[in-house]
């Protein structure tokens, strides 16, 4: 029996030695295929994901608006805009303008109590910000889509509150560290460099952060003159971890339009300024850096925190007119976003 089988053997050896040369040159074909069936798993995968967060921002948008309409009547029936210009200027107008590191303003209770109530419940479903990767989540505003009473409530803050009412109030604060600022980087403008200059303000975006976020020492965009940070703290949220202010050991001018991110090893804590309602922090983008952290291990686990960011600046015209006073070695230095704030 033995004998047999080896003889067996001996005769199907070829064979299977020709059926694994034939495996084995086809073996690339098969890793190909099977990578190219894991991708479309992936992509399938991908859409699928994509299709089911759109649901449910969807159903979330549908659900808010159900009682929309009602809530948007009430909102637009307490609007005042005489009394909210006065309170917003009293507001803005009472702040302490600190010059180190650089000039800003903490303004507590910016807007009137029913207004801010207003603005957070007007946040759009959370779902809304998960189109982007986590801690890199944001909604420009005016919002593209949103519940409608998110949308009427933003659009006033955006349209009225920032631009008509709180842009012109900041421009006054900071007009004179501002000037100097001006002064020293086109001192071709002469004595008064915002007499030629209009200034208007960006839509803004609201940002959602959450633990393990982590924005390192910067500087904003040059040609956003002004940063407003109001906060957007909900009932119960924790103070903590609001933004942090550096000085700057050998700071130097930001190169070119984008942000100007500063190593850390050169930061020197200044200040850290709290996270609380209805606050709103001002700043010149001029010297020293800012920051934010949530740590990981920040409680809760599913803790969610807004800020509402726009930024006062030229328009496109008075750019590229402050730009053309500059010697052609100093052109660099703010090249780059020319869009108007």
């Amino acid at each position: 029996m033995n004998e047999r089988l080896r003889k067996a053997a001996a005769l199907l050896r070829p064979q299977a030695l020709v059926v694994s040369a034939r495996a084995h040159a086809r073996l690339p074909d098969l890793v190909r295929h099977i990578e190219a069936l894991t991708n479309e798993v992936r992509a399938l995968t991908a859409t699928l994901e994509t299709v089911s967060l759109h649901e449910r921002q969807l159903r979330a948008v549908l659900q808010s608006d159900a009682t929309g309409d009602e809530r948007v009547l009430r909102f637009q029936s307490m609007l005042d805009e005489p009394s909210l210009a006065q309170h917003i200027e009293k507001a803005v107008s009472r702040a302490t303008l600190h010059l180190d590191p650089f000039p800003y303003c903490v303004v507590d209770r910016l807007l009137p109590r029913s207004y801010y109530d207003a603005l957070i419940a007007a946040i759009p479903p959370v779902e809304l910000f998960g189109d982007r990767p986590v801690n890199k989540q944001q909604l420009l505003v005016p919002f593209v889509f949103a519940p409608k009473y998110s949308r009427v409530v933003w659009a006033h803050m955006a349209d009225v509150a920032a631009t008509r009412l709180l842009a012109p109030a900041i421009v006054s604060k900071f007009r004179e560290p501002l000037a100097d600022w001006l002064r020293e980087h086109f001192p071709a403008v002469g004595a008064d460099p915002l007499a030629g200059v209009e200034l208007k303000c960006s839509d803004g975006r609201i940002m959602l952060r959450r633990p393990g976020y982590k924005i390192p020492p910067h500087r904003d965009p040059k040609w956003g003159f002004i940063t407003c940070l109001l906060y957007l703290a909900r009932p119960g949220d924790d103070s903590r971890w609001g933004t942090q202010l550096f000085r700057v050991e050998a700071d130097d001018e930001a190169r070119g339009g984008a942000p100007h991110w500063v190593p850390e090893e050169r930061c020197r804590w200044v200040a850290d300024v709290e996270f609380l309602p209805n606050r709103a922090l001002i700043f010149l983008n001029s010297t020293g850096a800012h920051g934010a952290h949530i740590p990981d291990d920040a409680e809760p686990a599913d803790l969610e925190r807004y800020t509402y960011q726009f930024r006062v600046g030229p328009e496109r015209e008075s750019m590229e007119a402050l730009r053309s006073t500059l010697p052609e070695e100093r052109q660099p230095l703010w090249a780059g976003k020319v869009t108007s704030y």
